[in-house]
Formats: C-alpha cells, structure tokens, sequence
C-alpha cells in the first residue's frame, strides 16, 4: 500500500520541480538552473540510484521474518490445532476453565472473541478425524486446519509471526453447508 500511495507523489514531485526550473524562452532553451537539475528515478519504495539501497528485481526482497515450510512447521501446526480442537469441544467444562485451557493457543485478537464464547454451545464433544492441514503455496506462516466431529465438519485458522513461534489459533468455526 505505501509503494502505491508514494509513487505518485514522487512523480508529482519531480513534475512540479521540473517545471518550476524550466522556463522557456523567447529561443527555447533552457534556463542554466534547468540545465543543471538533476533527473531523479524513484523505485516504487521512493528509492533512487546512488541511496544506497540495492534496486535489482532479482534481488528485493520482504521486509518481514524469513519463514519457511517444513515437516517441523507441519509436525508443529498439525500439534497445536489437534489439542486446540480438543479443548474447544469441551461443552461440558466449566466456562472459565474452558477459555483458561484454551487461551494460551489463541491468537491476541481471537482471545477477545473467544472470552464470550459458552462451551455449553459448542455442538461437538468429538473430533472424529483431522486435522487436515491446507495453505497457500507461498505463505509459510497462515495454515488452514480441517476436522470432522461428532457435529459434522469445522475449520480452524492457525498463524505463526516467525520461523520458530508458535502457531496461534485465529478462528474456529463450522462448515458451512453449501
């Protein structure tokens, strides 16, 4: 979103600085201040030639943390998502003790949803089969987590901030029947 908003702006920029240091003529040429302005070449970060960043297409890269897939990150999510759907389908357990249980597995922003949810609502007691992980092919740190209950078939969002975090819950819910 930001190499959108700002290569605009650098384009508008060097539009507005052209055309404030060339002024023509009577004979069209050129004012000695146009003539020694700079070009500048803006990437779409706002980077240009000589700023000392690296430009080469080959070679840019996320700014983010290096994650990779592995059997250790599916050995790892596979874990985390079968205990995390055991403890969900508890409808039994005392509310409190439900959510204490569960909260350590859930990601910052689920837990607030999670806090309302009463246990004796959950229509399963039974995960039957699963989970059947699934995820995009370039994304290493967002998995889909599939299982079939005693209630029929529900899904689970697990995520991961780095290579060695842990996998964190985001959601848990029903298959919807098309």
């Amino acid at each position: 979103m930001r190499r959108t908003a700002l290569a605009p702006a650098l384009f508008a920029a060097a539009t507005l600085l052209t055309a404030c240091a060339w002024t023509p003529t009577a004979d069209s040429t050129p004012t000695t201040a146009a003539a020694r302005a700079p070009t500048i070449t803006a990437d779409a970060d706002g980077h240009s030639a000589g700023d000392g960043h690296d430009h080469d297409e080959a070679t840019e890269h996320y700014h983010g943390p290096n994650v990779t897939w592995d059997a250790n990150a599916e050995a790892r999510v596979k874990d985390t998502a079968a205990k995390a759907m055991v403890l969900f389908g508890r409808p039994a357990v005392e509310e409190k003790t439900w959510f204490k249980d569960l909260e350590p597995m859930l990601a910052a922003e689920y837990k607030e949803n999670a806090r309302y949810i009463d246990p004796a609502r959950v229509p399963f007691s039974t995960v039957t089969d699963g989970p059947a992980i699934s995820r995009e092919a370039q994304n290493p740190m967002t998995v889909t987590a599939a299982f079939d209950t005693n209630a029929g078939p529900w899904t689970m969002m697990l995520h991961r901030t780095g290579q060695d975090d842990p996998w964190l819950v985001t959601s848990i819910s029903p298959v919807s029947a098309p």
